[in-house]
């Protein structure tokens, strides 16, 4: 059971203003015309009302640009040991977090990964009123969690309803306890509310369990892939900012005294991501490629991770120009059977 609490909104700045001076903290902060997380300096500056459609908080996990190993007359391990806060993460993505642990953690373990997973607290807003591209409703990602969050907030009005669901999370409600009291009955009821609204507000409500019955019993045509395919622009852009993939590839970059390994985000989308030795590409059918990232998510992430490979963000629904994200190909396949 999650430690359980009521946090007045004029106290949230200051309980963060005191994770900020032990941890790295990072939020939502507006850049130009976008909302991005970024490391905090005001705290004023936070934007508590952005869309759930902000970029995936999972580059503070797996970097789109990560340096791994320096080797001078030694070789020196530049894993990130640093300890971060990330507040304003949505239900979502904290649902995508506890499948990337099992991708990083399980049986092999990565270090890199490892190490900043463990140094970083995740603080989740329950989403009062979901995007219109959202369907996280339709896979139990969201809009709240009932387990697996450190820190979840429901915004209640003039207060937080503050649930600690991690013992690290536990220790930072109970060190600034005299910040809060402890729910009544008039809380419970109006988080209950908060609930209810949300859930009542999806537009789309989309089940990938059809879709997975029709990739698994192969009803779809090639004709149906191939319309996928051509409205493909391979501009990589589903794949950037979605919270669950994975692919990356690693490089060497050499300086006049030492050497530099550095890895960074890829994309089984692209021709070139499995060649082989002899210039031999597996994969160089467009087709190809555009299957296996819809298998990838369908059925080999359930296979084995347990979930989709995706949490119905709607992020890939926003980026994709061509209109073949998950959500779009997915209601498509209900009416293209062979």
């Amino acid at each position: 059971m999650a430690g359980e609490w009521i946090l007045d909104k004029n106290h949230l700045s200051y309980w963060l203003r005191q994770m900020r001076n032990e941890m790295e903290l990072i939020a939502p902060l507006r850049e130009r015309e976008d909302i991005v997380f970024k490391s905090v300096e005001k705290i004023h500056e936070i934007v508590l009302d952005c869309p759930a459609s902000i970029p995936s908080p999972k580059e503070f996990l797996t970097p789109q640009f990560e340096p791994m190993l320096k080797k001078t007359d030694k070789i020196i391990d530049l894993r990130d040991n640093s300890k971060r806060v990330v507040f304003g993460v949505r239900s979502c993505d904290i649902s995508a977090l506890r499948l990337l642990d099992r991708f990083y953690l399980n049986g092999f373990k990565d270090p890199y990964y490892e190490a900043r997973r463990k140094n970083t607290l995740f603080i989740s807003i329950v989403c009062n009123v979901p995007d219109n591209t959202c369907f996280c409703i339709g896979l139990g990602t969201g809009p709240f969690l009932k387990e697996g969050f450190d820190i979840q907030l429901y915004d209640l009005g003039d207060r937080y309803f503050v649930q600690c669901g991690s013992k690290e999370a536990r220790k930072w409600c109970s060190r600034y306890s005299f910040l809060m009291r402890r729910p009544g009955k008039a809380d419970f009821e109006d988080q209950y509310e908060v609930e209810l609204s949300s859930q009542a507000m999806f537009r789309k409500r989309i089940s990938l369990e059809y879709a997975q019955q029709m990739i698994s019993e192969d009803k779809l045509s090639d004709g149906f892939w191939q319309g996928v395919t051509e409205r493909c622009f391979e501009c990589g852009g589903c794949v950037y900012v979605c919270p669950l993939c994975t692919c990356y590839t690693v490089f060497d970059r050499a300086y006049d005294n030492e050497t530099e390994r550095i890895r960074v985000w890829d994309t089984c989308f692209f021709k070139g991501f499995t060649r082989l030795a002899g210039n031999i590409l597996p994969a160089e059918q467009r087709i190809l490629r555009t299957k296996r990232w819809f298998y990838h998510k369908l059925l080999y992430y359930p296979e084995t991770l347990g979930g989709f490979g995706c949490v119905g963000c709607g992020r890939c629904t926003i980026t994709c120009p061509g209109r073949i994200d998950m959500a779009t190909v997915v209601l498509k396949m209900k009416d293209e059977q062979k």
